[in-house]
This record gives structure tokens, C-alpha cells and sequence, in this order.
């Protein structure tokens, strides 16, 4: 019997701790124990699912790109962006599965990280949905 087998994870729990963002336009200011456990969240749908997306809208283009590429290397593999310059507010996705990304001006009051998971198990069918807004910040970037 493995550590897992021992301890299930409760998916619907950590379900319901990530949905209490969903309706923010933007991220609130989490203590570390709150960036701690919404990590831990995060890593525990990561390791459940196919793959992600991820989406930012920031103030720059710097801010999003740092946050990107800090998510990213957190739940899939490092990457390094090489984007076109935009300047002002921007939008920014990211698919782990196929490493493509989209960039584009943006205009809305949103800001901060979406994250949406992907599992094709129907075991894990309840992980799927979009999550966040969350910090630029979570995974230790630096704005």
C-alpha cells in the first residue's frame, strides 16, 4: 500500500478551497500559510490531471510573463518565454500540452492567474474546471 492509498486526497475539499476565488476580478492578499495551502491545492489537481491552461492578465507584460513562467515551472517544466513586446495591460495563456502560447492586449479590470485543469479520467472528472484569480506572486515569482 503506497502513502497515497493510505491518505486519499480529498479532491471535492480542495475543490471548494480553490472555487472561493472564482468570482474575484482580483487576487486578495493571502498570509503564507493561505499561499501555502493553495500551492499545495494546486499541486494535488496538477498530479491528477491530463494537463493545464493557464491565464493572466496583468499590468505588463513583465508581470505576466514572470508569473507565467513561474506557474508553469511550478506544475509542468520549466519554460522560457520569448514573446513580441506589448505594452499596457495584457492577456496571457499557456498550454502545458502543446506549450503554445497566446498573448494579446487587454483591457478588462481583471487581473492575476486562472488556472484550468484538464483530466480525461472519469475518476478525476470533478478536478476539471478553471481556478483564480490567484497572486502573480504564489509560486515565488517577482514582479
Amino acid at each position: 500500500m503506497s502513502a497515497a492509498d493510505a491518505n486519499p486526497i480529498d479532491y471535492r475539499y480542495l475543490r471548494k478551497r480553490l472555487g472561493r476565488f472564482s468570482r474575484l476580478e482580483i487576487p486578495p492578499v493571502l498570509t503564507e500559510p493561505e499561499q501555502a495551502e493553495i500551492r499545495a491545492a494546486l499541486q494535488a489537481f496538477n498530479e491528477a490531471s491530463d494537463y493545464q491552461t493557464l491565464g493572466i492578465c496583468a499590468e505588463t507584460q513583465a508581470i505576466a510573463q514572470a508569473a507565467m513562467e513561474s506557474y508553469v515551472a511550478a506544475l509542468s517544466q520549466p519554460i522560457q518565454l520569448t514573446l513580441n513586446d506589448l505594452s499596457g495591460p495584457v492577456f496571457l495563456k499557456f498550454n502545458t500540452l502543446e506549450g503554445a502560447w497566446y498573448l494579446d492586449c487587454y483591457s478588462g479590470n481583471s487581473r492575476g492567474v486562472l488556472v484550468s485543469f484538464h483530466a480525461s479520467k472519469p475518476e478525476f472528472d470533478l478536478l476539471n474546471g478553471t481556478y483564480g484569480p490567484f497572486p502573480f506572486d504564489l509560486f515565488d515569482c517577482k514582479e
